[in-house]
């Protein structure tokens, strides 16, 4: 595969002037040591959108987007790391010194042309006899032949080895056909996955056909629906059918409709409702919705009228709220789907329900399963809604959500905040948006530790970097961003004053670990005492571990009391534990003299 040496990137990343970069295409003003603008990514009056020429990083407290160079461009012009990388060096004059692993080029070239190839083999089975009761079926279905065309629908006849016969006759390599998702292989060979599918072509943001998804026109088969699986060139958790079409009409209002299926897209669309997208009958992904946040501040889900697709209605209207989206859902009439919903009784009937929109909290309160008379199962919704509630990371719109639910419950506010602090305390399992916990909240002691040594490592103060680097241990944090930045920050190449710190953003793969870093990186520290900050965020990042041993030693040593058993060994444990306290303090103590 080809690819740009890492320290290529690095010179690209270093050479690259940030304030010069986004000057292209945000106005920006200076306040104190940063630049200030409207924020590309989301619409606002007040500027929020932060760059910082020192750390070559920049941040919007308002939608919690933030990167380097790098991601900015990738972020702003919907082009890959590959292609902001090429324009980086283009324009500061740096050679790729592109390293050539062999086949690389024909690889993504050929992944990208058979599944054009593919479009048009099936459109020609659409087209052709084999076709003509899948024809009929669309017509049925109320599609019109513009629609059918716009959206390259096609069939996949019931063969085994159809399209892979088309795929060696296109001399496609032996690699493309078994990594493209188009083929299967078992023990008897390799054979085309979609057999007897009407086909619906999924394009990623640049309109170029990644995937498949392929309805059932035999009935015989279990998967009513199949989707192509994921490959070199089709992240599922981050695609949406039909938002490459929508995006331009999304992003005039700001407003995006999301369905479930892709006969529900195609039947709105067809009647005018453009700004839409589907997840293709999969759950929403942090992914996802940080695709719609680009082009949306509002969705509109608009979910099948059953249990199960108002379930997952309630989940995804969370998962926006979480992502910085608010949603709004669309109550659609029982056991009706967009689809069958607008054959029967028209597009204004949509447009109206979706008028009549509700918002999540109200929408799961007439929709849960609870019985709502009983203080228990009151109490038990209560901690489903704040369990959600504490995954949003703006504190307005938090506090906002807490207080619907009081007045819903008919309780005071505080009690639904102490339920939801204690969720926000309560240790996370791994979700699927890793570390997309707000940083601006209250926090525990170690948080606040572990975030106030993050801002002194970036400050520039040299003394202060130098007391942390021979004084921190990492294995004290345990947040893994902030270790993870901490890591970085401590390594004696990366400091050198207010270095680029740009570098740091590139450990992150997922968005939302890279929001935080950015915004814990602009973050500065308001004490005038660095120092003793530092040497106080140390010690307690050593002290709370200790406590809680000595806690559990104590609690230890009364069951063995209490049980008659020799307890001498675990008195000496206590000991020994009170003793690392007393230590730390007179490590305290020595560290607050050595800056004297």
């Amino acid at each position: 595969m080809a690819r740009v040496p890492q320290d290529t990137i690095d010179r690209i990343r270093d050479s690259a002037e940030i304030l010069d970069v986004v000057s292209d295409y945000v106005e920006l003003r200076r306040r104190g040591r940063n630049y200030f603008g409207l924020c590309p990514f989301h619409t606002e009056k007040t500027p929020s959108f932060s760059v910082a020429p020192d750390k070559q990083i920049y941040h919007c407290f308002g939608c919690g987007t933030g990167g380097n160079a790098i991601t900015f461009l990738m972020e702003y012009e919907k082009i890959s790391f590959m292609e902001a990388v090429q324009k980086l060096a283009e324009r500061y004059g740096i050679d790729l010194n592109l390293q050539q692993d062999d086949g690389s080029n024909k690889f993504f070239s050929q992944l990208y042309d058979i599944h054009t190839t593919a479009v048009g083999f099936f459109k020609k089975n659409l087209d052709s006899e084999t076709g003509k009761k899948i024809r009929k079926y669309l017509k049925d279905r109320g599609l019109s032949d513009e629609t059918v065309t716009m959206f390259d629908l096609g069939y996949a006849a019931d063969g085994w080895d159809h399209l892979l016969s088309v795929a060696k006759s296109k001399k496609m390599t032996s690699e493309v056909i078994e990594k493209c998702g188009l083929f299967t292989k078992t023990d008897k060979g390799v054979f085309d996955r979609f057999r007897n599918r009407l086909m619906f072509p999924i394009t990623n943001r640049g309109d170029r056909v990644v995937a498949f998804g392929g309805r059932d026109m035999s009935g015989e088969s279990d998967a009513k629906y199949l989707n192509s699986p994921e490959t070199p060139i089709y992240n599922k958790r981050e695609i949406l059918y039909g938002l490459s079409r929508a995006k331009d009409t999304a992003r005039q209002d700001r407003i995006l409709v999301v369905v479930e299926g892709y006969m529900d897209l195609l039947q709105l669309y067809q009647n005018g409702i453009t700004n839409i997208a589907a997840t293709s009958g999969t759950a929403f992904t942090s992914g996802q919705v940080s695709q719609l946040r680009k082009f949306a501040d509002t969705v509109y889900l608009a979910y099948d009228g059953d249990v199960a697709g108002r379930k997952a209605s309630i989940t995804a209207g969370y998962s926006l709220l979480k992502g910085g989206v608010t949603p709004k859902i669309v109550e659609l009439p029982e056991e009706k789907d967009p689809d069958s919903w607008v054959k029967e009784s028209g597009v204004d009937s949509f447009k109206e329900g979706q008028a009549k929109a509700r918002d999540v909290i109200s929408f799961h309160f007439e929709h849960t399963p609870r019985d709502l008379s009983n203080a228990s199962e009151r109490s038990r919704l209560v901690e489903e809604m704040s369990t959600e509630l504490a995954g949003i990371g703006d504190e307005i719109i938090q506090r906002d959500m807490v207080r619907q639910v009081a007045e819903r419950m008919a309780v005071d506010e505080e009690a639904i905040l102490r339920i939801l602090k204690k969720n926000m305390r309560r240790p996370r399992r791994q979700q699927e948006t890793p570390g997309a916990q707000s940083d601006t909240g209250p926090g525990s002691q170690t948080e606040k530790a572990e975030r106030e040594i993050i801002k002194l490592l970036a400050s520039g103060n040299s003394q202060v970097v130098e007391l942390l680097r021979h004084n921190t241990n990492l294995e004290t944090f345990s947040d893994p961003v902030m270790k993870t930045l901490a890591g970085y920050l401590l390594k004696s190449e990366n400091q050198n004053g207010d270095s680029n710190l740009s570098g740091a953003l590139d450990l992150f793969q997922e968005k939302k670990e890279r929001e935080r870093a950015s915004r814990l990186l602009l973050e500065t520290t308001t004490d005038e005492d660095a120092h003793r900050v530092a040497v106080d965020c140390l010690i307690t990042l050593e002290k709370n571990p200790l406590k809680d041993q000595i806690e559990q030693a104590r609690i230890k040593l009364r069951d063995m009391e209490r049980a008659g058993e020799d307890t001498s060994e675990a008195v000496v444990s206590v000991m020994n534990l009170r003793q690392q306290m007393n230590d730390l303090e007179t490590k305290r103590k020595t560290l607050l003299e050595a800056v004297k």
